[in-house]
């Protein structure tokens, strides 16, 4: 998979985020072992939208071209393309005020792997 990482020009607290009173506290853990990132959600994101737009504006943007989602507890967001191209035409699409990069997804972190060899 090819990700575009786009920050849309805002700062997001931390702290904030995780202490808002509307952030679901029992959430079921993910199973990587039979993940997919449509039966999946990002549970910071809907309180980070509803106080940051510009978020949620990027967001829709984004889901014109592929699946989306923020990052973490914010502000970047990230769209998933099976072709580099693809997310490449989108990045140059992104308007003046936001800024982003395409990167490759690996299945397995290279710390991870070098951990490994290690031991």
């Amino acid at each position: 998979s090819w990700y575009l990482v786009v920050f849309p020009g805002v700062n997001i607290s931390t702290a904030e985020v995780f202490s808002h009173p509307d952030l679901p506290r029992n959430t079921t853990p993910i199973d990587w072992q039979h993940y997919t990132f449509d039966a999946t959600q990002n549970d910071c994101q809907k309180i980070v939208c509803k106080s940051q737009p510009e978020v949620a504006k990027l967001l829709q943007w984004l889901l014109h071209y592929a699946p989306s989602r923020m990052t973490g507890t914010g502000a970047c967001v990230f769209a998933t393309f099976s072709d580099p191209d693809q997310a490449k035409a989108v990045q140059q699409a992104l308007p003046g005020n936001w800024h982003g990069f395409v990167a490759k997804g690996v299945n397995t972190s290279p710390l991870q792997l070098k951990l490994q060899e290690m031991s």
